[in-house]
């Protein structure tokens, strides 16, 4: 699958992703599996030891299913299908700086992810991650309204 200029592409359509969050290296397809390799940037890269599995690397494993996504956007919203429930996660390892991942349908038409290191040591497994969709705008509008709900619990 070609993934040259992904990140551009959603940046035009106000998904707008910072340079730790576009791990992204590679994607193809073997029948219903959709496989791929994920890289955790420089600097962000020094902190995965911190983490079970670094946020940027986790959201940058889920970016096939955003491939999916953009393609299949049958209505023309310019929506993403974003991650809401998760289920059956189990984490094996952790501190990983490269994600190897393997992405399949799930039983409840989720998304069933099998995911290992660099070197293909088991990392964590989700049995299923069910997204909903989201526009920009309605992106923007939970940002902006969050800092505001946010301030309130210190008050």
């Amino acid at each position: 699958m070609n993934i040259d200029g992904l990140y551009e592409q959603l940046a035009e359509t106000g998904f707008d992703y910072g340079p730790a969050f576009q791990g992204l290296q590679a994607v193809w397809r073997r029948g219903g599996e959709v496989f791929a390799e994920v890289v955790l940037p420089q600097p962000a890269a020094e902190q995965a030891g911190l983490f079970g599995i670094h946020p940027a690397l986790l959201d940058a494993a889920l970016h096939p299913a955003l491939i999916e996504s953009t393609q299949s956007d049958s209505d023309g919203d310019g929506g993403l299908r974003l991650p809401f429930s998760w289920s059956g996660v189990s984490l094996f390892a952790a501190g990983a700086g490269v994600l190897r991942v393997r992405l399949t349908a799930a039983a409840d038409g989720g998304l069933s992810l099998v995911v290992a290191d660099g070197a293909g040591m088991a990392v964590a497994m989700v049995e299923s991650l069910v997204a909903r969709p989201v526009t920009a705008e309605q992106l923007n509008t939970a940002i902006s309204t969050a800092g505001a709900f946010h301030d309130r619990l210190f008050q």
